[in-house]
């Protein structure tokens, strides 16, 4: 017999969820205990957002039961039953304080009349069980990334004594505030907190979770304990087969230049020079701040830079129109706030890129000849999950909603590539079918320029990379020469240049 303390605080059974008919999850049931971590894992589309807002009162289920301490409840979103959820993009006013967001769903004081002293002095005693010093009163939008995600923590914790889950917490941080969230976490075991952490990123599961459910198509998997399984078991368990065989191959590129970057400078950067050629994958390392996203949209005519960008042998002005007139692309980061439209439909997000090749004038007005076909042609060649190209891009997956906004560009036929993160937040499927698609893009002759954070990455699928570090360009490796030991020294050295960039 069981003791209490051992007794799940929390439990899903059979849980169920359709829209319009078509099941999402099907009979997914765990438990969840107190002091405990457990990884909910799953390629994009199986069904994992579903259940994690299922678990947290967003979604009621079409079948099957929430239990709150072996009692079934309803509405499990009342802050009675203390689950609360942190999600992949933060619900934070960046106009507003840190008391001020952390207090916004229960503002101390009268109906008449805010307590802010005390607001104040709840969101310090929230904050100071973190053990970040933030101050109260200052503005979210005037703070840094891994604050921020503290103080959504922080606004979740007023009103969850129970279960905190955790989506993606990590995606926009940098490797000391992931540390940092890390420590936060085996404090709020040590509370008693029961959690669920939601991510892509293996090492982060095996280092912080103690058990884990597997979901594939909207279907439990698997689950048990990490120590008994390996990483490269539970990838399998995710994507149903073997990954030995997902290996990225590339052509080899030409010498002819397509893109051309000579001494391009700003307040970020100085100096950068650079070639990309036909058919050839050019990789940027660095560690975040060290000015790569800046160089990226700097060429693409984004932000202001003193230097000269080349476009098959000809200077052309740093503009976006003069940058998509020669057939160049820039594939954002930060796909939520620059790269799609969330509530509009796929074929909307697919087409906006290359709207002018569409539109059609005649008797009856203002039309979109062909926007359909070319809309379903980019779902089919890039693999995008989705029932119908008038759902909204909210509804997709983080990995689907990446696929869209890479067929968007493609739409418009590019020669030219520049991808920044363009794996950010998707899972190892979804990652292996970007990087195939990229390498396809080279092997017809495109050119393409990456900056990327994830290592393995451009180790994988480039064949040429520069290391970025405080603004300049301090080193280059041909692919024959990839050593990560080598690269990571160089961009975390605080030294002199170690190997000149050409």
């Amino acid at each position: 017999m069981s003791s209490p303390e051992n007794d799940p605080v929390a439990s899903v059974r059979n849980l169920s969820k359709a829209f319009a008919g078509k099941t999402v999850v099907s009979d997914v049931s765990f438990d969840l205990r107190r002091g405990q971590v457990l990884a909910l894992v799953g390629e994009n589309g199986a069904g994992k957002s579903t259940t994690k807002n299922m678990l947290c009162g967003l979604l009621k289920p079409t079948q099957g039961d929430i239990l709150v301490e072996g009692e079934k409840v309803d509405d499990v979103a009342s802050p009675e039953h203390g689950i609360s959820a942190v999600h992949q993009e933060l619900s934070l006013f960046g106009s507003l304080s840190v008391a001020e967001n952390i207090c916004v769903s229960s503002l101390p004081g009268s109906a008449l009349r805010v307590d802010w002293s005390e607001a104040e002095q709840i969101a310090r005693e929230q904050i100071a069980f973190l053990g970040i010093e933030i101050d109260p009163q200052a503005l979210v939008e005037t703070l840094g990334a891994g604050k921020q995600q503290v103080v959504e923590i922080a606004k979740a914790l007023l009103h969850s004594d129970k279960v905190l889950i955790l989506d993606e917490p990590t995606t926009s941080l940098t490797a000391v505030e992931r540390k940092k969230l890390f420590t936060i976490i085996e404090k709020l075991k040590e509370r008693g907190l029961a959690i669920v952490f939601i991510s892509h990123f293996m090492e982060e599961i095996f280092g912080v979770c103690d058990s884990f459910v597997v979901l594939r198509d909207g279907r439990q998997v698997g689950q048990g304990q990490l120590a008994d399984v390996t990483q490269r078991e539970l990838e399998e368990m995710m994507v149903g087969r073997g990954i030995d065989g997902q290996k990225v191959t590339l052509a080899t590129p030409t010498n002819v230049p397509a893109l051309e970057v000579r001494a391009l400078s700003s307040a970020d950067f100085v100096d950068v020079n650079l070639t990309v050629h036909r058919g050839e994958i050019l990789g940027i390392a660095g560690l975040m701040g060290a000015g790569r996203t800046e160089i990226a949209e700097a060429i693409f005519g984004l932000r202001p830079a003193s230097g000269e960008v080349l476009i098959k042998g000809e200077v052309v002005p740093r503009t976006i129109s003069a940058m998509k007139s020669r057939r160049l692309c820039y594939v954002t980061e930060d796909r939520r706030s620059n790269g799609l439209f969330h509530n509009r439909p796929v074929r909307e997000n697919l087409s906006a890129s290359a709207i002018v090749q569409f539109v059609r004038r005649g008797l009856k007005g203002v039309g979109f000849r062909g926007e359909r076909e070319k809309a379903r042609g980019i779902v089919e060649d890039m693999n995008i999950s989705v029932p119908h190209i008038e759902n909204h891009v909210s509804d997709l997956s983080g990995g689907n909603q990446q696929k869209v906004l890479l067929g968007r560009w493609l739409a418009m036929n590019p020669d030219i590539l520049i991808f920044d993160e363009p794996t950010k937040g998707v899972d190892i499927g979804a990652k292996f079918e970007i990087h195939a698609a990229i390498a396809e893009l080279a092997r017809a002759g495109k050119a393409v320029l990456i900056v990327s954070s994830d290592l393995p990455e451009l180790l994988h699928v480039t064949h040429r990379m520069f290391v970025m570090r405080k603004g300049r360009l301090v080193g280059s490796f041909d692919r024959d020469e990839y050593d990560s030991r080598r690269i990571i020294s160089l961009a975390a050295s605080s030294g002199e240049e170690v190997r000149r960039a050409s």
